[in-house]
């Protein structure tokens, strides 16, 4: 079978939230996102069960919420203590997922988060041997994102 290429220019996170209304609040006003929509619409009477928020050009780092009445294993559980419920009931299970970022901004955002001290950081601002700068933080869902650039070359985007 012959290589075949494709030109793919986004992926778009899917995560669980225990709490749209939560996330909402978290993303926009912690990690300064950006409110994409809602579904039902936001004026509906009714709580959303589903967001996207996103930072960037074009929405570059775009995220979707969908709204889950699962138990949590718990942000706080151990991963690897993370498995079915009592009685083997499906239970919620964070993800995890990495935005790059412009070459100048990681620094300076892991800054002002640190400052703010409402984001949970769950691995602070370093260098790592595969060539990434990078740190990780915690959603109240226990969701994980990483923000990071790449140490050689920097990121395509300057600001």
């Amino acid at each position: 079978m012959a290589a075949y290429s494709l030109s793919a220019w986004k992926i778009i996170p899917q995560f669980c939230s225990t709490s749209i209304p939560r996330t909402i609040e978290f993303y926009t006003k912690t990690l300064y996102f950006t409110l994409g929509g809602t579904h039902p619409d936001d004026d509906a009477n009714t709580a959303p069960t589903f967001c996207s928020v996103f930072i960037g050009k074009k929405a570059d780092a775009n995220i979707y919420f969908f709204q889950t009445n699962l138990p949590s294993s718990g942000p706080n559980e151990a991963k690897e203590d993370r498995g079915a419920g009592k009685d083997n009931q499906e239970i919620f299970h964070p993800s995890s997922t990495m935005i790059a970022l412009g070459t100048m901004e990681l620094d300076e955002y892991y800054n002002i988060l640190v400052e703010k001290g409402k984001a949970k950081i769950t691995a602070p601002i370093e260098d790592r041997q595969w060539g990434y700068r990078q740190f990780t933080l915690e959603d109240p869902d226990g969701n994980e994102i990483t923000f990071f650039k790449f140490l050689e070359g920097g990121n395509p985007e300057s600001e």
